[in-house]
């Protein structure tokens, strides 16, 4: 068949694209701006336009189409016309999942790492697997972040605009359970119903015990459910957690099995969830066939993914740290996580606020999310797909006066913010860069790298 996807240069709808690639399809896509991950797909063959024209169809069998593309988008239009099916991400995994086992991480944070760690672990059990980690980019010991082999399928399950209801997983892992996206889900009830849906959708469940949220969330799904965490009472434990010099070790404990040691190269307590999640839902994925000792064995594989703690380097005695995190557990782990791996140092914090509505429905929770930074820097908001004129009054003011535990220093655009991060880093600090947004920029202009234009970015 052949495929057109419009937005082919995001890291979701590339995924898709290399997936469809390895299955034997013909792709071709379009997107207003071409970077690194088009000119991979275009080494591999497909066309793409940076417009959009009906004349793009001819020959396609159908379209897929991502939730931040308009209705009104002019191929879309023109598929409708032509009487082209447009599929979503949705329609997509769900036959996916339907054609081989199929393990769905979902979760408000944890699921990115997680995912990664599940295709990093099966990759070397030689099990040729399938995987789809489209939030993550990059990941060190993997191929790319998608590909279509002969084995089991792991995939990052977003619950962005409910996509992950799409998928019928033999395993769905739920890391974590929070309200996060707000403009999707109007109360916490309802992003709460969303992940029960999703876990009865799925065979068997594998779910983090420490996390309220899915406490709260699963109490009403019938058993079996596998637990894992740090916390008495979870099928699965991670117990003696010690941080060496940037290597996490800890126990994995179980009432059937002696106990198990396993280390990880990534630092915090949220990483040791994520690794021994993951290691659960592989045991469960392959039916329990590998032991899980040798499941524990194959952790130190994973050496991290792109914008998750990802140290970029260092410069003048400074540590430069890329972190995505964009709601406030996701920011305490992160805060969290640079303490235990740079202990004594000083922690500055650029912090890019990602979306108004995210940022006015959480700020109860934000108030209290910087503790642990020693010097805090507030970036204006990125507003991704929402105006600032639908939230008037929201703003990085607004939320730095409704944040305690540290004093906000505003820094405006990103821009403004790189020249205030320069003139405040010394050596011995560590620079912690959190948000879902563009300002990950600043680490490389810190590291030494020319300022990067904005239209450089995707």
């Amino acid at each position: 068949m052949h495929y057109h996807i419009p937005g082919i240069g995001g890291l979701g709808m590339s995924g898709i694209a290399h997936i469809l690639l390895d299955q034997g399809h013909t792709v071709s896509g379009c997107d207003r701006q071409l970077n690194t991950l088009t000119a991979a797909l275009a080494g591999r063959g497909v066309t793409i336009w940076q417009d959009q024209s009906a004349a793009h169809l001819a020959g396609v069998d159908a379209v897929i189409t991502s939730s931040a593309l308009r209705a009104d988008a002019a191929e879309l239009l023109a598929a409708q016309t032509a009487g082209i099916p447009v599929l979503k991400r949705a329609d997509i995994w769900r036959t996916w999942s339907g054609e081989k086992p199929t393990l769905a991480v979902a979760g408000t944070h944890g699921k990115t790492t997680t995912t990664a760690i599940c295709a990093v672990v099966l990759t070397h059990l030689k099990t040729d697997p399938a995987y789809l980690v489209p939030a993550g980019g990059p990941v060190p010991g993997l191929v790319q972040w998608a590909r279509w082999g002969s084995g089991p399928f792991v995939i990052e399950a977003d619950e962005y605009d409910r996509l992950f209801l799409g998928l019928l997983p033999q395993v769905a892992l739920v890391t974590s359970v929070d309200w996060d996206h707000v403009d999707i889900y109007p109360t916490r009830a309802d992003a709460e119903a969303a992940f029960v849906q999703f876990a009865r959708q799925s065979a068997l469940v594998v779910a983090c015990g420490d996390d309220a949220g899915v406490q709260r969330t699963l109490a009403s799904l019938a058993p079996p459910i596998i637990t894992y965490g740090l916390q008495a009472g979870a099928t699965w434990r991670a117990t003696d957690i010690m941080n060496d010099h940037g290597v996490t070790r800890f126990m994995v404990r179980h009432a059937d099995v002696e106990p198990l040691p396993a280390m990880l190269h990534v630092p915090g307590e949220h990483n040791v969830q994520n690794a021994l999640g993951a290691a659960v839902g592989v045991y469960e994925l392959l039916g329990r066939r590998t032991p899980m000792v040798d499941i524990l064995a194959l952790l130190p594989h994973y050496r991290g993914a792109a914008r998750r703690f990802e140290i970029m380097g260092e410069r003048d005695g400074v540590v430069v740290v890329d972190d995505y995190a964009h709601n406030p557990p996701k920011v305490r782990a992160a805060l969290a996580a640079a303490r235990a791996r740079f202990p004594g140092r000083r922690l500055v914090v650029y912090m890019q606020p990602h979306t108004y509505s995210r940022t006015a429905a959480l700020v109860d929770e934000w108030a209290h999310a910087f503790s642990e930074a020693d010097l805090l820097l507030l970036g204006e908001i990125y507003p991704s797909r929402e105006r600032q004129a639908d939230f008037p009054g929201i703003t990085s003011a607004w939320l730095a006066a409704r944040i305690h535990g540290v004093l906000p220093q505003l820094v405006g655009d990103v821009d403004a913010a790189t020249d205030a991060v320069l003139g405040t880093l010394r050596s011995g600090d560590v620079f912690l860069m959190l948000g879902a947004g563009d300002g990950n920029r600043i680490g490389k202009v810190v590291l030494g790298d020319a300022r990067i234009d904005e239209d450089e970015q995707h």
